[in-house]
């Protein structure tokens, strides 16, 4: 774990016209994006370096999840980095994930996020980066890893349109020569993953006779929300960024669907209803909170706009239609809540008495086991 020293350095804005631009989605909403994955895609890299020689480097994230707004190379091995906000709005950057190609091993790289919003961040408490190398997967069979050195979360004193916003910033080196890189905020769980591990339950011939997979609804977009019936209804995946929510999720479905015995005692006694992945749309963008629409759905548990929110609306329905009064919640009658104004739609106010909520830290816990 990096330590920060009080001496990191802390990069200054590019200003300058005169820095070059390696990477560009100016408007984020007419740019092309991923909305929706396709069987037998076009794999085609979409950019290469100009010769050999150019040792500059390649950023893309125009695949799903992915967020990147915009690349400027201050230095010789130095990037700034601008994160896209929530598609159609002008806040919620948190979430990034991108491409990186044409590296060079052993050169120390720094990497600075320029426009968090955030005052406050894990990144001072210990976490890191995750990077992913495909050369090291293929050759190593390593995976996601945490990275970066000379870390530092700190607030930029150029305040715009009366707004500070929050620098990230670290250096790190590349394994290998002409690798293709990732870099994350927090493990990557797409909407692909989710029909990918669907489909592995629906051909399982034991998991199958255990669980229905049905869509409950479609999105703004047409993408398939779906509810699975296993035997207290679950949702997740209501905020984009909150992959770890995700990864919670199928480990849930994993060991409900196992062949332990307190599995099958609790599929004897209990219907368990999960929703996956409440927006799979705001997910495939790389949006952080909202949906494609724009809306935190998280704040509109109360709305009657089945068009604009209808996996809100049919989660609602959902729940309202199957109440059994066993729910996986737990809040003490003396639990209390500060809700602003700007909260009043979410959940936890929707009308549901028999509600709760389960967060966890993006870079995991120090615990090894949980006692109730």
């Amino acid at each position: 774990m990096y330590i920060p020293t009080g001496l990191d350095i802390e990069t200054l804005y590019a200003s300058s016209k005169e820095d070059p631009v390696v990477h560009l989605a100016e408007d984020a909403h007419k740019e092309p994006c991923f909305v929706y994955s396709q069987v037998g895609g076009n794999r085609t890299p979409l950019k290469q370096p100009v010769n050999n020689c150019d040792d500059t480097l390649m950023f893309e994230a125009r695949f799903e999840s992915g967020n990147l707004q915009k690349v400027v190379k201050v230095a010789e091995y130095e990037y700034q980095l601008t994160v896209r906000p929530d598609l159609f709005t002008n806040k919620h950057t948190q979430w990034y994930y991108f491409q990186v190609t044409n590296t060079q091993a052993g050169i120390v790289y720094r990497f600075t996020i320029i426009n968090f919003t955030k005052p406050a961040s894990l990144y001072n408490r210990g976490m890191h980066p995750l990077f992913y190398s495909e050369n090291e997967a293929n050759a190593h069979n390593i995976g996601w890893q945490r990275i970066g050195d000379q870390m530092k979360y700190y607030r930029n004193n150029q305040g715009q349109d009366g707004r500070h916003y929050f620098f990230l910033t670290w250096t790190f080196q590349c394994p290998h020569n002409k690798d293709t890189c990732y870099f994350a905020h927090c493990y990557p769980y797409t909407y692909t993953n989710l029909q990918e591990y669907l489909s592995s339950i629906n051909n399982d011939p034991v998991q199958s006779k255990l669980c229905k997979i049905c869509v409950l609804c479609h999105t703004i977009t047409r993408n398939m929300m779906y509810v699975l019936t296993i035997t207290t209804p679950l949702k997740n995946r209501v905020h984009p960024g909150e992959t770890n929510s995700s990864w919670i999720m199928k480990g849930f479905l994993d060991y409900i669907l196992g062949d332990s015995s307190d599995a099958q005692l609790l599929r004897d006694i209990f219907i368990f209803r999960v929703v996956p992945m409440l927006n799979p749309d705001g997910v495939i963008v790389g949006n952080y909170r909202c949906s494609l629409a724009g809306w935190d759905l998280n704040c509109n548990y109360t709305s009657l706009l089945k068009e604009s929110f209808p996996s809100v609306w049919y989660t609602r329905n959902m729940i309202c239609s199957k109440k059994e009064n066993i729910f996986m919640y737990g809040c003490d009658d003396t639990c209390k809540f500060n809700i602003q104004k700007s909260k009043e739609g979410i959940n936890r106010k929707g009308g549901n008495v028999e509600n709760g909520n389960q967060e966890q830290l993006y870079h995991g816990g120090h615990f090894l086991w949980i006692h109730s």
